[in-house]
């Protein structure tokens, strides 16, 4: 008798499980359904249950959104947690987020052909790191100015085309007239510190450049690819930049000792 109550528990446990499993898989499908419906616009990368009851998290281009679980309201913005302290629970996930998919990230970076970039390499290269970039950003013209110092502590930076803007915009055209000059390196230093472009045009990489923007769910500039594939939104001096690389190496060089 006793054996067969526990056999009647643990199918009762089970069953309520897959249906609350089910319950869950309908919620976030109504979800979805309502913002392909209302907001044909937001592409959806990544759903699921947020940690307030009701209500689903959903991840579009690399903003984080928050949908009623009837798919009728939506927040925009950071969710904190404050009983215990404050924590910051949309930069949490995204974390998350971002180390599952940094090795594809990183795999789509190894492929493009360095040809297709504008590299300002360092004499003594101890780190890599790949910047997507537009010239008509103020923090990517303070990050340019600080390209003697990263190369002083041996970063090698890779330049990649990010028009904000646009393919077309005027933007565009400005990073093409970079990435079709004669001297590139030249023409990016002449565009972001003097504020001068040429007009050079040719066949250039920034249309593909611009596949992997959406296809990484960019939203800003500069945005910085470490070399675990972990992205970095955002400016950072020099010295600060050195040391979010070796915190991202160290921890790659765990990830990849723990995988053996």
């Amino acid at each position: 008798m006793q054996k067969l109550l526990k056999v009647l528990l643990v199918s009762v446990v089970v069953s309520l499980s897959v249906n609350i499993f089910a319950d869950k898989k309908e919620d976030m499908e109504v979800v979805k359904q309502q913002i392909e419906k209302n907001l044909p616009n937001v592409n959806i990368d990544y759903i699921n249950e947020s940690p307030i009851e009701g209500v689903y998290e959903v991840l579009s281009s690399g903003q984080m959104l928050y949908v009623s679980k009837d798919g009728r309201f939506l927040i925009s913005g950071k969710l904190f947690q404050i009983d215990d302290g404050i924590r910051d629970l949309t930069q949490a996930t995204l974390d998350v987020i971002d180390m599952k998919v940094a090795p594809s990230r990183r795999e789509k970076i190894n492929a493009v052909e360095k040809s297709d970039m504008i590299i300002f390499k360092a004499a003594d290269e101890k780190h890599r790191i790949t910047v997507f970039t537009d010239v008509d950003c103020a923090y990517c013209r303070k990050l340019h100015k600080e390209m003697s110092r990263y190369n002083d502590l041996g970063i090698t930076v890779e330049y990649m085309g990010f028009p904000r803007a646009g393919l077309g915009s005027a933007s565009h055209k400005k990073l093409q007239t970079v990435w079709c000059a004669d001297d590139p390196k030249l023409a990016m230093d002449r565009a972001k510190i003097d504020r001068k472009f040429g007009t050079a045009s040719c066949d250039d990489p920034l249309s593909n450049h611009f596949k992997l923007v959406r296809a990484f769910g960019l939203s800003g500039t500069p945005a910085v690819i470490l070399k675990s594939g972990r992205l970095m939104p955002g400016y950072a001096d020099a010295k600060r930049m050195l040391s979010i690389i070796e915190e991202d190496e160290a921890l790659l060089e765990k990830m990849e000792s723990n995988s053996k």
